[in-house]
């Protein structure tokens, strides 16, 4: 077995950011191929409902791909069917590809949910006639209205046991509203459907995973499907063991450390590693980008300690709401909290908060004036009010920068 690697920081870092599509301006090429290319890349993309600014899906999408629009990630799902969704840590837009390898999760889901059969014949009956329909399509099965986001009718809740299931797939979405159809009338031909033994889904993901990480524990190649585990029969945690194993001995995987730490690689991506990353622009990043979702991965690559402060108390949040990471060259330098106002095309930015250790400079406030004027574009923002910042002279640059930001 050959030696393990010892990696620079700074080299894992840019290895990571290459493997995830964050180092070149257009790692993916633009339009709808880049979508369905970065999207395969990536291994998921998590959906989103929050819409502070735009949802996560497109945010992550818009951050990789130049000239990105949702139009894009629409077609590919209702048009091309090239990307489906399903389940990963999270709801997720998923490569086709890789349908087969989501069919023992379903299987969980169909064996351990309860269900309502009459109500099932009801809808897949509906469906199969009507073709694909939406919740609000079937209250008239209950009689009942919702009274919140919280109180589902059991239409709802069967609708989502049938999904998850298998039995019904999700087709597109309309106004951000599932609408779900037969697997025949989403699937292709083409697609493979025959459902893979524990040890062919155990190396397909891990290499898979480890090509959209780029270095990754055991732990951080299994966080994004930790639903394998719980929903299913027979536990993955041994046929991981063996894939990692079997895969080093065939030198397709390489163990690697960074500062002590023991991570594992695919030899493919050690080729190619960038030597320097453009520090023209910063980019502001989803804080469900696929980069931070693993906080602790996130604190041991970048020593950036991320939480997302919408699910914590008002009185207990440090830096805002919604704050969104700032990626700088090869490092995470801090965090911006903004809102994307609709009604006037304004980016608010209620606050912007370097690092400790983050010396502000003309580089830097140009960095961030460059990465501003792209993510005011990107909210369909006209212009950028700035309220707040953690360095007095880095705000006095940032606003006297904005009558080139404001039109």
């Amino acid at each position: 077995m050959p030696p393990t690697i010892e990696l620079r920081p700074k080299t894992a870092r840019r290895l990571v950011l290459e493997s995830q599509g964050l180092v070149r301006s257009a790692s993916f090429g633009r339009g709808k191929k880049a979508v369905a290319e970065a999207i395969q890349q990536l291994s998921y993309v998590q959906i989103d409902t929050i819409s502070v600014i735009q949802r996560a899906h497109h945010h992550v999408l818009n951050t990789r791909i130049p000239g990105y629009q949702a139009s894009m990630l629409h077609a590919l799902q209702a048009e091309d069917n090239s990307v489906f969704e399903y389940w990963s840590h999270a709801a997720a837009y998923l490569p086709m590809r890789d349908f087969k390898y989501y069919l023992p999760i379903m299987q969980g889901f169909a064996a351990n949910r309860p269900r309502d059969n009459v109500l099932v014949q009801e809808i897949l009956k509906r469906i199969q006639a009507e073709g694909g329909l939406q919740a609000r399509d079937f209250e008239q099965v209950t009689g009942k209205k919702s009274k919140g986001w919280w109180d589902w009718k059991p239409a709802k809740h069967m609708l989502e046991t049938l999904f998850l299931s298998g039995e019904l797939m999700i087709k597109e979405r309309r106004g951000f509203q599932k609408v779900y159809d037969l697997p025949e009338r989403v699937l292709s031909a083409q697609v493979d459907t025959t459902l893979p033994s524990d040890a062919e889904w155990a190396r397909y993901h891990t290499i898979t995973m480890l090509r959209a990480l780029g270095i990754g524990t055991a732990r951080d190649i299994a966080y994004a499907k930790p639903t394998i585990r719980r929903l299913t029969k027979n536990s993955f945690k041994p046929d991981f063991q063996r894939a990692i194993q079997d895969l080093l001995e065939e030198g397709v995987i390489r163990h690697c450390t960074v500062q002590g730490q023991d991570y594992l690689v695919l030899a493919t991506s050690l080729t190619g590693i960038p030597t320097k990353v453009a520090r023209d622009r910063v980019k502001f990043l989803s804080p469900f980008d696929n980069l931070v979702i693993n906080r602790q991965r996130t604190q041991r690559l970048f020593n950036f300690d991320y939480l997302l402060e919408c699910y914590v108390p008002e009185a207990k949040r440090k830096y805002g709401y919604f704050t969104l990471p700032i990626l700088w060259g090869d490092e995470l330098i801090g965090r911006m909290n903004s809102k994307a106002d609709r009604k006037s095309r304004e980016l608010v930015v209620k606050n912007l908060f370097l690092e400790p250790g983050v010396t502000p400079s003309e580089h830097l406030s140009h960095a961030i004036v460059k990465g501003i004027a792209r993510f005011q574009f990107d909210q369909g923002c006209d212009q950028t009010n700035i309220l707040a910042c953690s360095s007095a002279a880095l705000l006095k640059s940032l606003k006297s920068a904005l009558p080139s930001l404001n039109r």
